[in-house]
């Protein structure tokens, strides 16, 4: 291809003038080129090399201590900023380097705040280990629980006749048909619980813990909120009369009286092994045999009984086949079922029913025992009762506690008057909709549902 010369003419050749041409529009380029890279900054890394920077890596440790045992001193959780730079590439620089050491940075958290302080464990175990009265071993076995029609009319007649009283068969139709239980040995404390121990428990749980103390629920009235009340309080400490310290503890919900139990380490007994221990295997109708005795039992018979009970272990001569004393009389004792009043009759008769717990719900407990509020019919090993778990305490309800054995033998406070357990005791320093049950429930005794307009006697009454 030949370049003609601009304009037509061709007098030589036009390759200059072409050259000419593409010169200036590529200058014009490279100048705005030029102009574009100064602006951006970047012309220098053409011109100047520049060396390439050393990486700077933060690494933060953040160092923390394990949960706080409050048996030891509180540790400050410590965090650390260890600050770490990368090796230089010794290709781009040649001067010798040390080796690069950690520097740690100053504390930059406060320490957490101390856990409040809490007695251990064991310590207040020890204290109230101390408290709890002597248990014996009830063995297991196959027995027959409840009792029969004939038995209640005989029972009712005996009121009548012998005591003066007005009963009714009503009151036993809950304690029949006789049926069959399997249970596994057991402990059962031989005195109910006491005044003493229970001004102990209090003061071992804290200021104020009868109030709701026991899974939120009351555990027991003071002279604070209750004249029938005898147990004081003021403000700081409980107390109880030394003359009233012996006796039964009476007023006690069913969640104090379990609140007690499970503090030392024990348990309510279920209505099931109340009755074992209280009759043994051999069908008694009262803790001696199959008679009544006015003077094995505190009751409001003979008439001229004052009211109120007596210190426990008072009638030696009334104890069970096992050796458990005041299961008949002095104060009514709670179990830990729940009450129904027809719960026998959900049991076959001809088979042993393990180990039964009671009705899964209920609106009332079963109590058992009878009380020094009642007569004889009432404290019969086969008798049942009820009453609200934790309302409307009754100066005539009081417990004992039941446990599962380490072993066969007897455990406990052995050796000591059980009517002194739990004095001089010192405190260790402080730690529901009920579902509806559509069984109705057997009226409590006549004697019970009259207010006890009596003055305090040398009884608890």
């Amino acid at each position: 291809m030949s370049y003609r010369s601009i304009g037509g003419r061709r007098s030589r050749s036009a390759a200059w003038q072409w050259g000419i041409l593409g010169f200036i529009p590529g200058l014009f380029c490279g100048f705005i080129i030029m102009i574009a890279l100064i602006l951006q900054g970047s012309l220098l890394e053409y011109v100047v090399p520049i060396p390439t920077p050393q990486v700077v890596t933060n690494v933060e440790y953040i160092v923390l201590s394990p949960t706080i045992d409050p048996n030891r001193p509180t540790l400050t959780p410590q965090r650390e900023i260890i600050i770490v730079t990368a090796t230089p590439d010794t290709a781009l620089d040649s001067t010798p380097t040390l080796p690069v050491q950690p520097t740690r940075a100053a504390t930059v958290i406060s320490a957490a705040p101390a856990l409040p302080t809490r007695p251990a464990v064991n310590q207040v175990s020890e204290v109230l280990q101390a408290i709890r009265s002597l248990a014996v071993s009830i063995p297991g076995g196959t027995f027959s629980m409840g009792t029969s029609p004939a038995e209640v009319v005989q029972a009712v007649e005996e009121c009548a006749n012998r005591d003066g009283g007005s009963c009714l068969a009503a009151y036993g139709q809950d304690s029949h048909p006789i049926h069959l239980v399997a249970l596994d040995p057991f402990m059962m404390e031989i005195t109910e619980v006491t005044f003493s121990q229970y001004v102990a428990f209090l003061n071992v749980q804290g200021a104020n813990s009868h109030s709701n103390g026991c899974d939120g629920f009351l555990c027991i009235q003071t002279q604070n909120e209750s004249n029938d009340a005898v147990i004081t309080f003021d403000g700081a400490n409980y107390s109880i009369v030394d003359t009233l310290a012996p006796h039964p503890v009476y007023g006690a919900t069913w969640y104090g009286a379990r609140g007690y139990c499970e503090a030392v380490g024990r348990r309510l007994p279920t209505e099931a092994e109340w009755e074992r221990a209280a009759r043994g295997d051999d069908g008694r109708i009262y803790p001696w045999g199959n008679t009544w005795d006015n003077a094995l039992a505190k009751t409001n018979r003979p008439p001229d009984t004052p009211p109120g009970s007596f210190p426990v272990g008072s009638y030696t001569l009334g104890a069970s086949p096992y050796g458990v004393l005041d299961m008949a009389g002095n104060v009514a004792e709670w179990a830990s079922d729940w009450y129904n009043d027809r719960y026998y009759h959900q049991s076959d008769p001809q088979t042993a029913l393990p180990k039964p717990p009671g009705p899964v719900s209920g609106l009332e407990k079963v109590l058992r025992g009878g009380s020094w509020n009642s007569v004889p019919f009432f404290s019969r090993t086969v008798h049942r009762q009820s009453w609200d778990p934790k309302e409307n305490p009754q100066r005539w309800i009081g417990f004992r506690c039941a446990a599962d054995p380490p072993n066969d033998a007897a455990i406990g406070s052995s050796g000591q008057n059980p009517a002194t357990l739990g004095l001089d005791v010192p405190a260790a320093p402080p730690q529901n909709t009920i579902p509806p049950n559509a069984q109705p429930t057997q009226p409590p005794p006549p004697e019970a549902q009259q207010a006890d307009q009596t003055t305090t006697s040398s009884s608890a009454g």
